[in-house]
């Protein structure tokens, strides 16, 4: 079946086991399980979830088409758009590095609180590489997606290679600790899409009483609590007595190689 095909792919290429995958979806493994072999079909519900971690199209999982990009994420150049990304293809190194420092500054200085506009850091650089801001661990509470401090300044510019995932993040977070092992190690380097809100068992970064965790959401609706788990079983969950206090940074999308 070409679902079965497909998720089998897409999963090889995050060279991750299928137990890996369910640790970051709301899905029991071997439900995951039956949709690789092909002895289940996937809803419509589960497709959304699948599409949105895989950064793939539902048309694409289920073989209708081979474009992987959801309609969404497909941008319209005008002529003068296609112009300068041709202009800039022309240019040596030195003059890409100017224009991406004046795109750079200028999207700073427009996105800035008080403007409607999202962050995004994210830049091109040519067909291999993107630039993204990266936090440190303690940095990520001054993030400028959401606080109204212009003084956002903690960060590295860092060129990762172009791939699927890296294409799609906002920016980045530096892991502390080995709290979220097997999964991502101490000092990793994880991709992050800026989000306002992440569904129950995804992992994300959020923000709780001034301070900044990587971790996964639960939800249990029967006891009406919330918690950020670790994958590392060693460590116990932090309970959100105040969800007032909680902040969505981002979804994690994936671990820089």
């Amino acid at each position: 079946m070409i679902i079965a095909e497909r998720l089998q792919q897409l999963r090889r290429e995050k060279n991750m086991s299928k137990r890996e995958i369910v640790n970051m979806l709301p899905l029991n493994y071997s439900t995951y399980a039956n949709y690789e072999s092909g002895f289940r079909e996937p809803n419509s519900e589960v497709l959304q979830t699948l599409s949105r971690y895989f950064g793939v199209s539902i048309d694409y999982l289920i073989g209708a088409t081979e474009n992987r990009m959801r309609a969404d994420e497909i941008a319209v150049l005008t002529d003068a758009e296609h112009s300068h990304i041709m202009q800039y293809r022309t240019l040596d190194a030195h003059g890409r590095d100017l224009v991406d420092i004046v795109l750079q500054k200028e999207t700073e200085r427009l996105n800035f609180p008080g403007t409607q506009k999202v962050v995004n850091a994210r830049q091109v650089v040519d067909n291999q590489w993107v630039i993204l801001k990266t936090y440190n661990p303690k940095a990520s509470a001054g993030l400028g997606f959401y606080l109204s401090d212009e003084s956002d300044t903690d960060y590295e510019l860092v060129r990762f290679a172009k791939t699927p995932v890296s294409e799609k993040a906002d920016f980045c977070v530096r892991i502390l600790g080995d709290s979220m092992e097997p999964k991502m190690a101490d000092g990793d380097t994880v991709f992050v899409k800026a989000a306002p809100k992440v569904e129950p068992e995804d992992v994300g970064i959020f923000i709780y009483e001034g301070e900044s965790y990587c971790k996964r959401l639960h939800i249990n609706h029967k006891k009406g609590t919330i918690q950020l788990e670790s994958l590392n079983t060693a460590y116990a969950p932090k309970i959100i007595d105040d969800p007032a206090q909680l902040r969505t940074v981002g979804l994690v999308i994936g671990v820089a190689e």
